[in-house]
């Protein structure tokens, strides 16, 4: 009887071992399968990705801009204008008045971050725009963009062919008008569209003014070899000065546009203006472009390094000289400064080399209010033109070109006599003069 119980026992502990060790055997098998298909899932991941590495590096030709070089904005100009196949975008409205004193508003659109697929000569190009993390530094802070190109194949040709269209295309805009560009970080921004470029016939300045500063510049613009065979800096600077109103910033405009430059404009007043960003902007200015710095007087009064700048901590007048003509400053620049008071100027800002051109821009001569006189009121005749300068003259007081030509808008309804009549409301409001020359 016991011998039969201690059997059972045993049976049912052999039992329960096996049953244990069948249990034990599907864990380690089910476990070990896992292991192998983790192991052979990360071969095969690792594989592919050298595969992958290997097609991209070897048959994939691949074109990275990042948005602080010249090109990034001339690429995605070009691709939203010439690449129908585009459909996500993001928009940049410009609103502005014309000359009929009508609001318009124009939409220019981008690729938007992401990716994205265009044709160009065949090619399939696929266009992928990041932004990432905010960069900082002391001209401000700015998201970091990049904007990658890619194609099959050993193709650099066509990067190089839609590089090239798209620098044509941009400058076929610029070419379009005058551009007015301003500093944004540390390089120059388009500051709206194109403006029509304005005629130097509409700016009327004492005889021989405008015809000696156009036949000057077109000399440095035609003697550039001579420049450099002789190792001078290709650089060219002009000071416009005399009372406001008189026209200084009116002729730079008209300047521009009849030699088809475009005109860079730069203020020392801003707060985020440092000398180290002087020196990048001035290093950077695009070619066949004016740089202008209006009231220089009002920027600097002493040379002892320190900033007498309203607002600004950052920007000294050693740092605006080592600008205009340091190591990096550019070639080629054509630089107009303008003041109202040219014996606030420090000596050294306008020595040989910085300024080379001088040229006093006053109030209306005979000259320029007999032509102001023909181009407002032709209906006029020579008598008519003869008894207008007379009866300023009559008066012995300076007229400012501005004044005069508000003169003639209040007035443009009326009749001659009634101009002639009322010759005295030119010096309505009208604050003393400087007049030194």
């Amino acid at each position: 009887m016991l011998y039969r119980y201690l059997r059972r026992c045993k049976s049912a502990q052999m039992l329960k071992h096996f049953t244990v060790a069948t249990v034990s055997n599907k864990t380690v098998t089910k476990v070990v399968g896992l292991v192998g298909l983790s192991l052979a899932s990360m071969v095969i991941d690792e594989a592919i990705g050298l595969i992958k590495q290997y097609v991209w590096r070897n048959y994939v030709t691949e074109l990275e801009v990042s948005n602080t070089d010249k090109s990034y904005n001339w690429l995605l100009q070009w691709i939203s204008k010439h690449n129908q196949q585009l459909l996500h975008f993001s928009v940049t409205t410009v609103c502005r008045n014309t000359e009929s004193a009508h609001a318009t508003s124009k939409f220019d659109y981008e690729p938007n971050a992401g990716e994205h697929m265009f044709k160009y000569k065949g090619h399939t190009i696929r266009v992928k725009r990041d932004r990432s993390t905010i960069l900082s530094s002391e001209y401000g802070s700015r998201p970091f963009e990049t904007l990658n190109l890619s194609t099959w194949g050993r193709n650099r040709q066509v990067m190089n062919e839609i590089l090239e269209e798209a620098r044509l295309y941009a400058m076929s805009i610029m070419e379009s008008g005058t551009t007015l560009m301003v500093p944004s970080y540390d390089t120059w921004h388009n500051f709206g569209e194109p403006r029509a470029p304005r005629s130097l016939s509409s700016v009327i300045l004492d005889e021989g003014v405008i015809e000696n500063i156009l036949k000057d510049i077109h000399n440095f613009v035609d003697d550039k070899s001579w420049y450099l065979d002789r190792g001078i800096p290709y650089r060219r600077g002009y000071l416009l000065y005399g009372p406001p109103g008189c026209g200084k910033t009116s002729l730079i405009m008209a300047l521009a546009g009849d030699i088809k430059y475009n005109l860079c404009v730069l203020s020392l007043n801003d707060s985020k203006m440092s000398d180290d960003q002087l020196v990048q902007l001035m290093g950077e200015v695009p070619s066949k472009s004016f740089v202008l710095l209006e009231d220089i007087d009002a920027m600097f009064a002493n040379r002892d390094g320190k900033t007498v700048i309203e607002g600004s901590t950052k920007v000294t007048l050693s740092g605006l000289l080592n600008a205009l003509d340091g190591v990096v400053s550019s070639e080629g620049r054509i630089l107009f400064m303008t003041t109202n008071y040219v014996d606030r100027l420090d000596s050294a800002l306008i020595r040989s080399g910085r300024v080379d051109f001088k040229q006093y821009i006053g109030t209306c001569s005979d000259h320029q209010l007999s032509q102001m006189f023909i181009r407002f009121r032709p209906e006029g005749t020579e008598d008519d033109k003869k008894r207008f300068v007379e009866d300023i003259k009559k008066y012995n007081k300076p007229v400012i070109p501005a004044h005069l030509q508000e003169f003639f808008l209040v007035h443009r309804h009326k009749e001659l006599n009634y101009v002639f009549e009322h010759i005295n409301d030119l010096w309505q409001n009208v604050q003393d003069i400087q007049l030194t020359e």
